[in-house]
């Protein structure tokens, strides 16, 4: 997902719909006076005329005369190419059609459609060729395509973009089916408490602006939408004037816009709707609540006040004033609300603005006593009893220090993949017509004084102003919050409007006038291979000096996690690692929370079902002071009574808010049922209620010591380092950890599973299905990148086997698909599944088990291998861009005994992976189908 907005929204964005995104997109000034052109020669040497923009040695923007931007943006930390176009046509500027969803529809059809060059299969194939990764995404204010893969391919890519905007057909066939597809996108959103939270938030934040309309729509508005009206809404808005195009990777920039130039010289740009307004909501003058049901354990709560536009007065003060009061573990409400008085099992304040209206600043929260019926205005109380010391005494020096020093340390660590540059660049251009506005950005905090906060807080968060949003959970048989029916009953028609102008012509203005005073040396990106010294005590230290952003990513990985469980304690590994950061013996919690907080630094502890681990990112210029706590953390806790008496609630509630998405209710189910009682991977890492209940600092202090060892362990440190300084650092810091843990990791007994079909009864309104095929295999096993080519056969969006028979082949049958595989230290087993109606789970599952045979019994045609393999590859490359991933899959390929040139081995052992050979891994492993399914409906279910 991504969102034009900074930091302080984050808690928000995370709740915003899944496959939909929101973005900020800037209204601009139109001038319909073309720029000056000059003609440059491409590469076909045919005479292209644009404007040069910027043209520094990483970047070369330029407008083309139809008003359209291209972007080429040179990355060359890995062998990958992201081209994106991003359109400022999302749901708020549907016009007449406002309300049906009908942007997030057309999205559906274009990306990978039909158009007048290539077939649906055609395209399909290409990117099946390619090993490319696509998809889009819909929002309030724009729309955004693209497509990834590696960088040989960059030619491909940018073709097959260029030709889905300019050349869609939307066929009549691929209308009817994507119509289904979206229905039942519908009703996983109708199972997902978040996007009805989101929803509520937006009726009651808006009852006049489109903005107060879910993106998806209301369905019997979108079962209203006609195949033309969507074609003349295509053909009215996707127009090069209303479209930025951005490439970046390893690629040569000069070559990309010249292709670009070329492919789109001849489309003419085109008058969008001269007659576009928004209604200006009338301010409000006193409190607003708007309630909502779902199904889910613990009441939710969101406060809200309407804001500033994006970049308006007060927008930047209030992203700070988020900070300091909601984000992070030395902020005030979650000081106060959450762990002093322990009223919530989660809390975050956040500033949500737009450039095409005011958004809102809030704090939202999950109720901790859903038992108590005071326990909501509790919550209310308390954090509006903060707001009101905001409002009376502002903010101190130290607070307004940690909020610039986190904001600014965000804004380095970003850009580190070329897709999230590609969609950062492309975003910001939209947003606020500058490539660089993060670092603007960032730059324009600095000037933010305690009295800005103090005033923006005076002028927003006035309480006849404040907006309630309350989830409770389902009383009996009610059904939940019924969003998706349209409610203009406080609906105004005689508000005064704001005229709308999407034309790129005042974004090209407002560049230039920016760029001309902005000025940037880039320095080249250099990435060194991987040094590996081993300690005295036995722990092994991974080092890579990259200088691909002024930060460096530390990690510690050490052999146990879930697995060091024992079954029916499950949980007890996760909450020792979640209790590292609650104290050590020379600091509490609250200075761990500060010191990193202060730096702008995060460390954060978990488990996964592997392995125990410890992960954090700092700036280069804070390593050592960063380091020093990293290991203060990982060798010195000291698990405080008073610290786990506020944890242990929390896990509690994370437990039991698994089932509230049909997402978690799938996955416990499963886990349950594929590994029987007696494995550790029956349940999921956080755990199991009883085990957390019972679990004390006596039994988490023996149980750490016992398990500490630097054999187990390894240590990963890369980015801007100066490796011979931080080998020292790491001596001083690790060298006295103990070599042999007192009681070694062992893993524990497997289990059989028993093959069948399981339905388990769910509220959630539609069936999900998962399949686990196998016993699967370890990490180290020959046949673990073998399994990885199969499930990319069967599913591979848009081009696997699963998503053309459940997503391509009418009626469609399901919105999400997929297939991989789960594996480690012990075997794991092949995943296949998908959501449906119950209605339709039988003949779903009827056609997954017809792709299974397919794959066993029949020829696979060669360029399917080749599809699946190209896949594999691409994932492979493209998880090695930022120094986090980087070292993560250094480290855990030490632990699991693959060594450092796995990954040069797992290529080789895909590529030469062919048709004969992909069929003996599915007669291998598709067997002993262990079917879960979760409904809310009884059925007697088939799978044969």
């Amino acid at each position: 997902m991504t969102i034009l907005i900074r930091q302080t929204c984050l808690i928000v964005i995370g709740l915003l719909l899944t496959s939909l995104t929101l973005v900020a997109c800037k209204t601009m000034p139109q001038s319909k006076k073309s720029p000056i052109i000059e003609p440059t020669k491409t590469a076909k040497g045919n005479t292209v005329p644009y404007t040069i923009l910027q043209d520094r040695p990483d970047r070369l923007m330029v407008s083309l005369p139809n008003r359209m931007i291209l972007v080429a943006q040179e990355l060359h930390a890995a062998p990958v190419v992201s081209a994106q176009v991003w359109v400022n046509t999302g749901s708020v500027y549907e016009q007449e059609h406002v309300g049906a969803g009908l942007s997030h529809f057309l999205e559906h059809l274009l990306a990978g459609g039909s158009t007048s060059n290539r077939t649906e299969t055609e395209s399909n194939a290409l990117l099946g060729r390619m090993g490319a990764k696509t998809n889009a995404a819909t929002g309030l204010s724009t729309v955004h395509y693209y497509i990834d893969a590696t960088s040989d391919n960059t030619t491909q890519v940018v073709d097959l973009l260029s030709d889905w905007m300019q050349n869609s057909q939307i066929t009549q066939t691929e209308y009817e089916r994507e119509r289904q597809v979206i229905q039942r996108e519908f009703e996983h959103g109708m199972g997902s408490p978040d996007r009805i939270f989101w929803k509520l938030t937006q009726q009651a934040r808006y009852t006049n602006h489109p903005a107060r309309h879910p993106t998806i729509g209301y369905l019997d508005e979108f079962l209203k939408i006609t195949r033309d009206e969507i074609y003349d809404f295509y053909k009215r808005m996707y127009v090069p004037n209303n479209m930025v195009f951005a490439v970046s990777g390893d690629i040569d920039r000069h070559v990309v816009i010249n292709q670009l130039a070329e492919l789109w010289k001849d489309v003419p740009a085109s008058d969008l709707p001269a007659n576009l307004s928004f209604p200006i909501e009338k301010k409000l003058t006193s409190p607003r609540t708007v309630e909502g049901t779902a199904a889910i354990k613990r009441p939710r709560l969101r406060l809200a006040w309407p804001g500033t536009r994006l970049a308006g007065e007060h927008d930047y003060a209030l992203d700070l004033l988020g900070i300091i009061l909601g984000q992070g573990e030395s902020s005030r409400l979650v000081q106060t609300v959450r762990d002093q008085q322990q009223l919530v099992t989660n809390i975050s304040a956040f500033n949500l603005s737009f450039a095409w209206g005011e958004g809102f600043f809030g704090a939202g929260a999950e109720i901790a006593d859903p038992s108590d019926p005071d326990a909501v205005a509790k919550v209310k109380a308390a954090i509006l009893k903060q707001v009101d010391t905001v409002l009376a005494d502002g903010i101190t020096d130290e607070e307004l220090a940690r909020a610039k020093r986190k904001t600014i340390a965000r804004v380095a660590y970003d850009g580190q993949s070329a897709h999230a540059l590609a969609d950062s660049v492309a975003s910001n251009i939209c947003g606020m017509a500058d490539p660089d506005y993060d670092k603007h950005y960032a730059h324009a905090i600095e000037s933010i004084t305690k009295d800005d906060i103090h005033q923006a807080a005076k002028a927003i968060l006035d309480h006849n102003r404040l907006i309630t949003v309350l989830l409770k959970p389902e009383e009996g048989d009610k059904p939940a919050a019924d969003v998706l029916v349209r409610n203009d009953a406080d609906t105004d028609t005689t508000l005064p409007t704001e005229s709308i102008d999407l034309d790129n012509a005042g974004r090209l203005d407002e560049i230039k006038r920016k760029l001309a005073t902005d000025k940037q040396d880039i320095a080249p990106i250099t990435v060194e291979p991987i040094k590996v010294i081993t300690l005295d005590n036995g722990l092994r230290v991974l080092f890579q000096k990259s200088n691909l952003v002024p930060a460096v990513s530390i990690q510690m990985y050490s052999l146990g996690g879930l697995l060091a469980d024992e079954p029916g304690e499950q949980g007890i590994a996760n909450a020792i690692d979640t209790m590292l950061m609650r104290g050590t013996t020379t600091r509490d919690a609250n200075q761990i929370a500060r010191q990193l907080e202060d730096l702008g630094a995060s460390i954060g502890s978990s488990c996964g079902n592997n392995t125990s681990y410890i992960r954090g990112i700092c700036l280069s210029q804070d390593l050592p002071t960063v380091l020093d706590l990293f290991a203060d953390v990982a060798l010195n806790p000291t698990f405080p009574e008073s610290e786990w008496a506020k944890l242990k609630p929390r896990l509690l509630a994370a437990i039991d808010r698994q089932e509230d998405s049909w997402q978690g209710q799938l996955q416990l189910n499963f886990r349950k049922t594929y590994f029987g009682e007696n494995h550790p991977w029956a349940s999921t890492t956080v755990g199991k209620k009883d085990a957390i209940e019972n679990l004390t600092v006596e039994q988490m202090r023996q149980r750490f010591a016992q398990r500490l060892g630097a054999k187990d362990t390894v240590l990963a440190i890369f980015g801007d380092v100066d490796v011979d300084k931080v080998t020292k650092l790491v001596n001083e810091h690790f060298g006295k950890m103990p070599a042999v843990a007192a009681k070694p990791f062992e893993l524990p007994q497997n289990t059989q599973p028993k093959p069948g079909v399981y339905v388990y009864e769910s509220k959630q309104p539609l069936a999900a299905v998962q399949i686990g095929l196998g016993p699967g295999v370890t990490r180290d096993d020959p046949d673990f990148p073998r399994i990885a080519v199969l499930s990319r056969l069967i599913s591979d969006f848009p081009s696997g086997w699963l998503e053309a028979q459940l997503r391509g082949k009418g009626p469609g049958l399901a919105y999400a698909v997929w297939a991989y595989q789960v594996t480690g230290m012990m075997p794991g087993y092949l995943a296949v599944g998908f959501n449906t109606q119950a209605t339709t789970a039988q003949e779903a599952l009827n056609r997954t088990n017809e792709i299974l045979k397919q794959a066993k019994e029949q020829s696979i045609d060669e360029s399917e291998v080749l599809r699946a393999r190209a896949s594999v590859i691409t994932n492979e490359i493209m998880g090695k861009e930022s120094n986090s991933d980087r070292a993560a899959e250094a480290a855990l390929n030490l632990l699991y005994g693959v060594g450092l040139d796995d990954s040069e081995k797992f290529m080789a052992s895909v590529k030469a992976m062919d048709a004969t050979a992909l069929q003996a891994v599915a007669q291998k492993y598709l067997k002993n189908p262990v079917v879960v399914v979760v409904s809310n409906e009884k059925q007697d279910l088939t799978f044969e």
